[in-house]
């Protein structure tokens, strides 16, 4: 009796065990998390409560619906902290996303950023509106609001942020490839990275999108990395093929392909070594420049620079 008591005793000590190292359901304390080294403390402020960490399986509990765009950019870990400013009614959230590279951080800021929000000089980009902040350094994305911050609200943020980038040690760069697009009506911080699915195809990844606009018209320029010459050929083939047997095919001109879609604006497509390269939305009166526009980021492709 006492030996069957004894292995009852050990194994309910064992399920114990197993028990406490489990996740817990929904946001976990982050005292374990990398994450938590990038918090600051600010004198005069103190956090309402433990940071909660987020993983991908977790994300939706906090930001539920937009969870999957940040899991389209391969979204990491994210850690939430609420600050207090004293016995105050003033408060701070910040949220720090780690989306793993510093180009999937640029893709996901560049999807809720709009031309017009102010720039701030902050990280590699980010924009200041009222009691918002938000901006990328490195491999992370940072979003912070301040709620009843009054006339200090602006300050507020930008002291925190600033505490957040400095213990950031790879701040990375903006991608590169944006410096080959034509400027001529280019729209400031219109740039935008389309992990996947681009242009609403799965076969299509890796793609860099700027606006350009000219009086009340807009179009868009565009570049795919395919990662090798035969990939973009095959890809370039693939959308073609989709378009064949529609009312609006692409049609071949010299090098490149050249549709008019059912709204009567232009697509032309191209392709430069591993790149697929070209311009979309075109509207008529605006296609004799946007065709030279396409030479030129077609050659600037070529050549590699």
């Amino acid at each position: 009796m006492r030996a069957r008591r004894n292995r009852l005793l050990s194994l309910l000590l064992n399920l114990g065990l197993i028990l406490m190292t489990l996740p817990a359901a929904g946001g976990s304390q982050a005292a374990d998390s990398g994450l938590k080294s990038l918090l600051p403390q600010v004198d005069g402020w103190k956090f309402q409560e433990e940071p909660q960490l987020f993983s991908p399986g977790t994300l939706f509990e906090y930001i539920d619906g937009a969870s999957e765009a940040y899991l389209s950019y391969d979204f990491k870990e994210l850690i939430v902290a609420q600050y207090q400013k004293g016995e105050s009614e003033t408060s701070l959230t910040l949220e720090i996303y780690d989306m793993g590279l510093p180009l999937n951080a640029f893709g996901i800021f560049s999807s809720e950023r709009y031309p017009d929000n102010p720039d701030i000089n902050l990280g590699n980009a980010g924009y200041l509106e009222e009691e918002v902040l938000n901006f990328i350094t490195g491999s992370f994305y940072v979003k912070l609001i301040c709620y009843n911050g009054g006339e200090e609200t602006a300050n507020y943020l930008k002291h925190f942020a600033r505490e957040v980038e400095s213990r950031v040690r790879d701040k990375g760069n903006l991608p590169e490839v944006f410096r080959l697009f034509p400027p001529e009506n280019r729209v400031k911080n219109s740039e935008k990275f389309i992990k996947k699915n681009f242009m609403g195809f799965e076969f299509l990844s890796q793609g860099y999108v700027v606006l350009y606009r000219q009086d009340r018209s807009e179009y868009e320029g565009l570049i795919i990395d395919c990662g090798s010459a035969a990939e973009a050929s095959r890809r370039l083939q693939q959308l073609v093929a989709f378009y064949a047997g529609e009312k609006n095919p692409f049609l071949k001109e010299g090098s490149r392909y050249h549709q008019k879609n059912a709204y009567g604006q232009h697509v032309l497509l191209g392709q430069a070594g591993g790149y697929l390269y070209g311009f979309s939305r075109v509207p008529d009166d605006l296609l004799p420049q946007v065709l030279r526009q396409f030479e030129n980021l077609g050659q600037k492709l070529s050549a590699g620079k």
